[in-house]
């Protein structure tokens, strides 16, 4: 096919995934990762982050702006921690799911004193929250398609790639294959109960192998975080019950997910 006129091969499946994955720098161009062990110094500078921005933005309001200030939250927190610049100042059928994602949540804050931070050992132990995130990155990919620049010739399962063309790559293909998720359209965490049967590549919302991609422990200390004190200080609902969105090319949705939150426990 012809995508954005650029001649280009369209991949899909677990030895796609593992190809575009894995594959040398001198056939396809990609970044590089980073280590794990260099966030666990982050774990309390984010968590200072999203206690800050529930008190001001959060608490005293009775409707917000869901989709922007969860924004807002992620782009203090790349701007005070990666740039070091500080800030100035389906809705039924997942509320048994949430009271879980919740249970989770109130333990750790039970065994912890007022005002205690978050440690790397509780975010280990959130490991139902973890599988709620990623079944919804499943559900819902972060970016719905990705390209990458061929390097050289290449022969790919008996097809000539010709240098110059693009490969795109789409991981929703492979997220709702029923073979590998059982009942692919319906939400539901225990597809990462046992994530280590799953077959290699067969969740690559945020890439996979050594290509995975570099903000993936960084991207699970700040749901994982967020998640604690959304949960654990607020209740809240949907504005809007008919919700709509777009691409461009991430999802937005049209009233900016507006909900009405209450808080849970006194300022």
């Amino acid at each position: 096919m012809n995508f954005f006129g650029t001649p280009t091969m369209f991949l899909h499946g677990l030895a796609a995934n593992k190809f575009i994955h894995t594959c040398d720098g001198s056939t396809l161009v990609n970044q590089h990762p980073l280590s794990p062990e260099v966030l666990k110094q982050y774990v309390g500078k984010i968590d200072e982050e999203v206690r800050k921005h529930f008190e001001m933005h959060w608490h005293g309001k009775q409707k917000i702006s869901a989709m922007l200030l969860m924004k807002t939250l992620i782009f203090n927190i790349l701007s005070s921690l990666i740039i070091g610049i500080e800030k100035d100042e389906k809705r039924d059928i997942l509320v048994e799911l949430f009271q879980q994602l919740l249970k989770e949540q109130e333990k750790i804050v039970r065994n912890k004193t007022l005002g205690e931070l978050l440690t790397w050992n509780d975010l280990a132990s959130m490991k139902y929250t973890w599988r709620v995130a990623l079944e919804s990155l499943r559900i819902m990919s972060p970016v719905f398609i990705s390209f990458r620049r061929v390097v050289k010739d290449f022969e790919y399962e008996g097809y000539l790639i010709p240098k110059g063309w693009q490969v795109a790559w789409s991981a929703c293909m492979t997220h709702m294959n029923e073979c590998i998720f059982p009942d692919p359209s319906k939400f539901e965490p225990r597809h990462f109960k046992k994530s280590a049967f799953l077959p290699p590549y067969s969740f690559v919302a945020l890439g996979g192998g050594h290509r995975i991609c570099p903000g993936y422990e960084f991207a699970r200390l700040e749901t994982l975080i967020t998640i604690h004190y959304l949960v654990n200080r607020f209740t809240w609902k949907l504005c809007c019950q008919n919700i709509s969105f777009s691409r461009d090319p991430m999802p937005t949705f049209k009233d900016g997910l507006e909900i009405e939150i209450e808080p849970k426990i006194p300022d």
